[in-house]
């Protein structure tokens, strides 16, 4: 195939996959080779920029798909065995490649030793120091695999995404990426489920090329129409794609979730904020959790759904979830599920799913299975609380929260996640939600594009115009994060003196009734409009008697302690700003 050559040479950033197919880029097509013939430590091993990286992976696709044919002469030309000008040129290139990756692994290594700060006393499973408060840096550890790092964060396990543009961000101890998932440290992947809201399929098989993995089964679950997606299983034939329409008209499956079985027979399931399309996981701060590898039951005598559970009830909330899709597809997941030991998973699972649900009485109490009054019941048997505690939620999205406060946001979200062991009647505590101000947008590392993340409107808000009084800034300096805009969802319960949190909860779910769930037919009914997932920690399974985590040290927030108020004249980020 004849290509004319890029004329950025090896400073080209392009990722559109036509511009590859039309202009030949040396550098980047032997990186790819090398990814399809599986030299993947020869390709990591040039520490090479992401940006690079990621085009090379994008051309691997491209190859492996036959899109993109390079004839053996041109294979030559750019693997250095043919003599002659072209291979001069090309060395001259790798030459220059070389020295730019040399200057910016130099720079990037200065950069990272002045964001470390290493105190051996901190516990392994949550590596970072106490500058001056609630401040802290996570520590940078260049030799940890995917693996090693989630080991080292046990029990907590959760993890905010790297940053490209802030290079000091990536080998901290509580940083992944959404390819670590899928890294060989963590087993050989046998298959794997993804589900989400939005999916660039392109890109998730970069994602799945980058450790050889791309010809692996995968199923994906998806809510946003695709033609791409739909029309894929005829490209690519270990690929399974699901649509999931939505039942409501304010509804989505906007859940993010990975399971991922391997070829031992264990099981790992990862919940996360990310939607699998590039720019989520570019400068977008996302969150991940990550289970313990569960292995297969030892005995399959009885096969009853709470073999293998842990005392969190997740395989059992998680089974029970899966099952509300109705899917043929799911039907294996599911088995292997219920015949997989999780009784080392030391989260609680949060699901949302479509639908008018009863809220259900056993034993003269109530338990509900879905959305925020399965929060308030699991809070209600396993929570500590104290005094004067403050409910902060930190969201992308904001929903129709009715004329007041206590209409939905204090009135009946708030209430469940003030729910708490030895509590006889459920009340208000001071709710404070973390959301971008058009400032925050602004000085972003993209800009005001950087809003793109985050869909609230001004018709939306004008109808809600009190919610302003409930709003703080996005501030995430302490994780090297502010400039990032949040697609991460988190809800926490905190002291009054911000030292401590009674729960933290990671999720898809944004501050909208259509995620969490609202109060219908005199309390008897609980209206969900869509799929969710997340994870509820809880100091109690996770370290024990402890009735609270401290925060800091056990767990870390994504933003810094205390909130920063919307000054005077501070208005919420509006999609309307990019229209």
């Amino acid at each position: 195939m004849d290509m004319k050559d890029c004329k950025y040479g090896s400073t080209c950033f392009r990722r559109n996959k036509h511009h590859f197919l039309e202009f030949s880029h040396p550098i980047i097509e032997k990186i790819a080779l090398q990814i399809n013939n599986g030299e993947i430590e020869a390709v990591m091993s040039q520490e090479l920029k992401p940006n690079l990286l990621e085009q090379a992976q994008l051309v691997a696709v491209l190859m492996e798909s036959g899109e993109l044919i390079l004839d053996d002469r041109r294979k030559m030309e750019i693997s250095g065995e043919k003599t002659g000008v072209k291979r001069n040129a090309s060395a001259m290139a790798q030459s220059d490649n070389e020295a730019e990756i040399e200057e910016n692994s130099s720079q990037q290594k200065e950069k990272r030793i002045k964001a470390t700060a290493i105190d051996e006393n901190i516990p392994s499973h949550a590596k970072m120091t106490d500058d001056v408060g609630s401040s802290t840096k996570m520590v940078v550890n260049e030799k940890l695999n995917p693996l090693q790092k989630i080991e080292a964060s046990a029990p907590v396990c959760y993890f905010l995404s790297s940053i490209e543009n802030v290079p000091e961000t990536w080998d901290q101890s509580l940083t992944l990426t959404f390819s670590d998932l899928l890294h060989p440290s963590l087993g050989v992947l046998q298959e794997s489920v993804q589900f989400n809201f939005m999916v660039e399929l392109g890109w998730l098989l970069a994602q799945y090329c980058q450790h050889k993995v791309q010809r692996k089964p995968m199923l994906v679950i998806y809510g946003t129409e695709s033609e791409e997606l739909a029309a894929a299983q005829s490209r690519v034939p270990t690929l399974h794609t699901i649509r999931v329409k939505p039942k409501y008209p304010f509804g989505s499956h906007h859940t993010k979730m990975s399971m991922m079985s391997y070829e031992d027979g264990n099981l790992r399931i990862v919940v996360h904020t990310g939607n699998l399309i590039e720019s989520d996981w570019e400068d977008r701060t996302q969150g991940l959790w990550i289970s313990p590898s569960c292995p297969p039951l030892s005995s399959k005598d009885n096969e009853k759904i709470g073999d293998g559970d842990s005392i969190t009830g997740f395989k059992r909330d998680l089974v029970r979830y899966l099952e509300s899709y109705s899917l043929s597809a799911l039907k294996p997941w599911i088995e292997k599920i219920r015949q997989a030991d999780m009784s080392s998973i030391k989260v609680c699972f949060i699901p949302s799913s479509p639908g008018s649900h009863a809220i259900q009485s056993e034993a003269n109490e109530k338990v509900p299975k879905w959305g925020h009054l399965h929060l308030s019941w699991l809070l209600q048997q396993h929570a500590s609380s104290e005094a004067n505690e403050t409910i902060i939620m930190q969201c992308s999205s904001i929903g129709s929260l009715g004329p007041s406060p206590s209409s939905w946001l204090a009135g009946e979200l708030g209430v469940s996640m003030a729910a708490a062991s030895g509590v006889t009647k459920l009340g208000q505590k001071n709710v404070q939600v973390v959301y971008p101000c058009f400032e925050d947008v602004k000085s972003s590392i993209h800009g005001l594009l950087g809003g793109g993340c985050l869909p609230y409107s001004h018709q939306g808000h004008n109808k809600q115009t009190w919610f302003t009084g409930f709003l703080h800034k996005w501030r995430s300096d302490s994780r090297l994060r502010t400039t990032a805009m949040p697609h991460i969802k988190s809800y926490a319960r905190v002291s009054s003196d911000m030292s401590r949190a009674s729960f933290f909860v990671l999720t898809s779910a944004n501050v909208s009734k259509a995620a969490w769930g609202m109060r219908t037919s005199k309390d008897s009914k609980l209206m969900i409009q869509s799929f969710e997932a997340g994870v509820l920690f809880l100091p109690k399974f996770l370290f024990g008697e402890t009735t609270f985590f401290e925060l800091g040290k056990q767990l870390c927030l994504p933003y810094d302690l205390p909130l920063t108020k919307y000054g005077v004249g501070d208005e919420p980020w509006f999609i309307d700003n990019l229209r």
